[in-house]
């Protein structure tokens, strides 16, 4: 939607509320082929159909009815911003919906995502945290971080850099039962791993085909997997991007062997169209892709 201008969308929502391009023009002060003209220009901006002709006048598509919904919302702002009235701040507003898993989603808390509530205070952000990947295409979310390759029609993908794994632990724990330095060194340790639908997470996996250790805690809450390691309950495998801002937890080595996990970051196409998501989506990037 480059090339839209928020006129097009005021005339859009007129449209919407009249029902016939005739009404809406003389209510915006133009002919009726001028707010036609604007509505296909808005539809091919859009690459979708917003309109429907019926015998009572133009009904809003499935597609038009989602549009008009999110405009309304905004209207006070947009008849604003048309006037030169709101400063670049004031633009973003409104909610953004970010899906991800429950342990990204309290890493982004941590490492200060709520921030841009003080740039925008027009912003609220609603974070979805869970194992089930979200549906973008039928709405569920804006915008998600996901850690398997997404799939669907037209929805905007963007890649961050795979991470890599490491074994980590608390100091508490590394005092009273040594530093391991390699796999060998982890017999005898008690080790941290995720169970249930997680299970088959390769550091899972490897974690539990290593001799003489004791597995003492399987979860499904990576936030409870954390807490514990963070307890000195014992060892786990996370992600090196979490390790980088983990402060209570000492990384003991690398494990080059093990399969690095690639991020994207996945847009809904016409949430992108609004600034709030943008902006989100932006300080994103900068938490997941620091380099």
């Amino acid at each position: 939607m480059q090339d839209t201008s928020w006129d097009d969308l005021r005339f859009f929502l007129a449209v919407a509320k009249h029902g016939t391009l005739a009404t809406a023009a003389r209510q915006l002060g133009v002919n009726a082929s001028t707010a036609g003209r604007r509505i296909q220009a808005l539809e091919r901006s859009l690459r979708v159909r917003l309109f429907l002709r019926t015998r009572e006048g133009l009904r809003p598509s499935a597609a038009g009815e989602q549009l008009r919904r999110r405009l309304e919302k905004l209207a006070p702002e947009l008849t604003r911003l048309v006037g030169g009235e709101l400063t670049p701040a004031e633009t973003v507003a409104g909610t953004v919906r970010i899906a991800t898993t429950e342990a990204l989603a309290a890493y982004l808390v941590d490492r200060g995502l709520c921030s841009l509530k003080d740039e925008h205070p027009g912003l609220v952000l609603e974070l979805l945290g869970g194992n089930r990947p979200v549906d973008l295409t039928r709405g569920e979310a804006d915008l998600a971080v996901r850690v398997s390759k997404p799939e669907g029609a037209n929805l905007k993908v963007r890649a961050f850099p795979a991470q890599g794994f490491a074994m980590y632990g608390a100091p508490a724990y590394l005092r009273q039962r040594g530093r391991p330095r390699n796999e060998r060194e982890l017999a005898g340790h008690d080790l941290l791993v995720t169970g249930a639908e997680l299970a088959l997470l390769p550091e899972a996996r490897w974690l539990e085909a290593l001799p003489d250790t004791r597995i003492c805690l399987r979860t499904n809450s990576m936030p409870a997997l954390m807490a514990a390691v963070r307890g000195g309950v014992g060892l786990a495998v996370l992600p090196t991007l979490w390790g980088q801002v983990e402060k209570d937890l000492e990384k003991l080595f690398d494990l080059p062997d093990l399969p690095r996990r690639a991020m994207w970051l996945v847009i809904q196409p016409e949430a992108w169209e609004r600034a709030a998501v943008q902006v989100v989506a932006a300080r994103l990037k900068e938490l997941l892709d620091p380099g």
